[in-house]
C-alpha cells in the first residue's frame, strides 16, 4: 500500500527555523573567533575555520535534501 507523504506542519517548519537560526548564530560566533585566532597569528583558526564551513555546509545539504524531498 503506498501512502502519500504529506508536507511539513507549521510547527515542523518553525522548529527548522529555529535550529537553522541557531546554527547560523554558532557559525557566525566561530567566524570571529577564526578571525581573531589568525590574527594572533595562531594556525588553529584556520582549522577551526574549515570545521565551521565543513559543518555548516552538510547543514545546509542535509535540509535542502530534505526540503527538495517534500510536496509542496
Amino acid at each position: 500500500m503506498n501512502v502519500p507523504q504529506i508536507g511539513w506542519s507549521a510547527g515542523q517548519r518553525a522548529a527548522v527555523k529555529r535550529w537553522m537560526v541557531f546554527t547560523h548564530l554558532f557559525a557566525f560566533a566561530a567566524l570571529v573567533l577564526c578571525v581573531f585566532l589568525m590574527l594572533m597569528g595562531n594556525t588553529g583558526g584556520w582549522v577551526l575555520l574549515v570545521l565551521t564551513v565543513c559543518i555548516l555546509g552538510t547543514v545546509h545539504m542535509y535540509v535542502g535534501d530534505i526540503k527538495k524531498r517534500q510536496p509542496r
